[in-house]
């Protein structure tokens, strides 16, 4: 005879276990006498709590009926601490059972729920309990998780407990929603790709550890400014944590192997230059991670160690940090952590070799000390616009200006720059906050020549109160040698003189004292020389600007408009250039008082001077009529020509005037000839094309 068997039951106070219920179940179905038999148990419990959980609405049921017992069990809710938050409809179902003293077992099984972490949960699951060893076992698999699945086995007893688990094909942007109750990434990163983890979990009565193993092929990150980007990283990590009675003892050991990070000017290309990440440290609360020790290597770029301290606050910050580089080889240094910085000039297409060592210290997010030491640097410019041979540095920097920082020194045995070539120089300086000292004169040879700087000061460079103390002395150079570098008309002489008192205030860069250079046998000085925000995009420069003695024959020889002898002085006065193109001035061109050289002019240099005044075609034209066809020069008195720019017009005039016009070239002997000019006033535009005429496409008379 088979009966079946309904038990209602209430909790009545205080708590009892599911547990319990299960076994009394099971007892029941072992003491069976052969007079009945019982074939299915109902258990009903209305509540149940312990250890902070709640079970309310609890159906366990036991079918004997079958070859194969199932047991069943049914929870309307189950209330958990958060972050596990609140289940509902918990279902568990037991297909193949297994009760034998002193082991019971669930060998196949099926759970799922409502809520939790992961909204809904379904896993296959096994388990089995010893009732002499007080021992159980529990295995889940196919459990869905952040858009991949995962799989668990873990171990209970008297010592304590440990399990371990796996999860691939995780989506980053999920887990990222998933982990959030116990750990919030900062809110102006965003994160896509996909995750592998391994992990393992175990509290033996010697503390909680844990370790786990992540794996990514696409990882991608990015930030709000486009400043911190990491794409299709391939990395490995592996972390371990013991909890200790005030802290977690953490270690972790990191491999990049492919993919490229920003930050900032920042670039590493993982692919070219693999990573190797190892750290030890510990992580107090929830909020201080201290990093006692932190080793890096990156093949053909970098070794580094050092130690640091990390706040883990919304947005994670640097508190200290110290590292040292035990090696930085370039052309990869170069290529991650300058490139960028200098893409916009013309040092960004460099050819580097070379190596450099040295250590930087942070505090709150900021580098605060810095030194760096650089061996057999050579840089080479793919334009050929500049470079560095044999380049050797000591750099000290210290962001407090009050701090007493070790004198630095570079040093080379070549360079050039945009055409101009100098040999071997040293400099010797000081740095700290945004300020630059020169503590010794530098030479720096230039062509056959040399630049002396006797004075280099620069306070707040880089910010709106940028100022700067200058002085140089300048060892006469070739202008020959100049004008083929900047691509100039080739002029004589040398560029010599000082460079005085230059100084830069309120965005304003002014030269005290006069700017002197020899050219065309002559001198040339600007005086009261001054430029308003040189840096900014509308810099404004003014000046007075004199000339004495030019030879005429060295000038025209430089300038196609034909030959001159005699001397030459000017006066530019008032001069302003803005965006360094001229608004005013007052010039005037004359011959030199008191010259006693021969004066010669051709008819070449006559028919030039003359488009310039006006009348060009008339002039030309006597020039092939007549007995002047037969002259190649002439004699004249004296030439001039003078140029008041105002409003984009020049108010034009010569040596005097001539009727109705103005002398611009006097005669003197026979044959004689004179050059009288007849524009008064000419706009600057068209004056200016006047003389690009006069001096690339002067007519030839014969």
């Amino acid at each position: 005879m088979t009966r079946s068997v309904e038990r209602n039951s209430v909790q009545r106070g205080g708590r009892c276990g599911l547990t319990v219920w299960a076994f009394a179940a099971l007892g029941l179905a072992c003491a069976g006498s052969p007079a009945w038999a019982v074939d299915r148990i109902v258990l009903e419990v209305a509540q149940i709590e312990g250890s902070g959980t709640q079970v309310g609405g609890t159906t366990v049921t036991l079918d004997l009926s079958r070859n194969n017992p199932v047991a069943q069990v049914r929870a309307e809710r189950v209330e958990m601490p958060q972050p596990l938050g609140p289940l509902r409809n918990v279902h568990f179902e037991c297909t193949s059972l297994y009760i034998r003293e002193p082991k019971v077992a669930c060998r196949e099984g099926r759970a799922s729920a409502d809520g939790g972490p992961t909204k809904s949960i379904t896993l296959n699951i096994a388990a089995e309990y010893d009732t002499n060893t007080r021992s159980a076992t529990a295995q889940g698999s196919g459990l869905p998780v952040a858009g991949g699945t995962a799989q668990f086995s873990g171990q209970a007893d008297a010592k304590g407990w440990a399990v371990e688990g796996r999860a691939n094909g995780l989506d980053i942007v999920q887990v990222r929603a998933l982990v959030s109750p116990w750990f919030k990434a900062p809110t102006t990163l965003d994160f896509t790709g996909h995750i592998d983890v391994a992990g393992q979990a175990s509290n033996r009565g010697d503390g909680l550890q844990v370790a786990a193993d992540t794996t990514t092929q696409d990882f991608n990150l990015t930030n709000e400014d486009g400043t911190v980007v990491a794409e299709n990283l391939i990395t490995t990590l592996r972390t371990t944590a013991t909890r200790t009675a005030s802290n977690f003892e953490l270690q972790g050991h990191l491999e990049g192997t492919s993919g490229q990070t920003l930050a900032g000017p920042v670039l590493l290309n993982l692919a070219t230059n693999p990573i190797t990440l190892d750290a030890r440290g510990q992580l107090n609360g929830q909020s201080l991670l201290i990093l006692d020790d932190i080793t890096l290597t990156q093949k053909n770029l970098t070794q580094a160690r050092g130690q640091a301290r990390i706040a883990l606050d919304e947005t994670p910050r640097v508190v200290l940090a110290h590292v040292d580089l035990a090696n930085l080889q370039f052309p990869a240094a170069y290529t991650s952590f300058l490139q960028i910085g200098l893409a916009a000039t013309d040092f960004g297409q460099l050819k580097t070799t070379g190596s450099a060592h040295g250590s930087v210290d942070v505090n709150d997010n900021a580098v605060t000390q810095l030194a760096l030491y650089v061996s057999g640097l050579n840089m080479e410019d793919a334009k050929k616009k500049f470079t560095m041979a044999g380049v050797n540095a000591d750099l000290h920097w210290a962001k407090d200006e009050n701090t007493q920082v070790t004198p630095s020194t570079v040093s080379w045995n070549s360079a050039s720059a945009y055409g101009l070539t100098g040999g071997a120089s040293r400099l010797e300086f000081r740095t700290r906050g945004l300020g630059f000292e020169l503590t010794k004169p530098a030479r720096l040879p230039v062509f056959d020549g040399a630049v002396v700087v006797n004075t280099l000061n620069t306070r707040n460079l880089g910010d709106e109160a940028a100022e700067l103390d200058f002085d140089a002395t300048l060892e006469p150079i070739s202008m020959k040698l100049l004008s083929r570098a900047f691509g100039w008309p080739e002029l004589n002489g040398q560029l010599g003189g000082r460079v005085p008192g230059l100084t830069y205030r309120n965005r304003v860069l002014t030269v005290e004292g006069d700017l002197v250079a020899s050219v065309f046998d002559g001198s040339i000085v600007g005086r009261g020389l001054k430029i308003e925000n040189p840096l900014g995009p509308w810099p404004r420069l003014l000046a007075d600007v004199t000339a004495r003695g030019l030879d005429l024959s060295l000038v025209t020889n430089t300038f196609e408009i034909g030959s001159i002898t005699g001397r030459l002085d000017a006066d530019v006065l008032g001069l302003e250039l803005f965006n360094w193109s001229p608004v005013a001035f007052d010039a005037r061109l004359y011959s030199t008082p008191e010259d006693s050289s021969k004066k010669l002019i051709s008819a070449k240099a006559i028919t030039s001077i003359s488009n310039v005044g006006g009348g060009g075609s008339m002039v030309t034209q006597a020039l092939q009529s007549g007995v002047l066809k037969f002259f190649d020069d002439y004699r004249y008195d004296r030439i001039g020509i003078a140029c008041r720019l105002e409003n984009e017009v020049c108010t034009m005039s010569g040596i005097e005037p001539a009727g109705v016009g103005y002398y611009l070239v006097r005669g003197r002997g026979l044959p004689r000839i004179d050059i009288i000019g007849n524009q008064g006033r000419v706009a600057w535009p068209q004056l200016l094309a006047q003389i690009s005429s006069a001096t690339q496409n002067a007519p030839v008379v014969e």
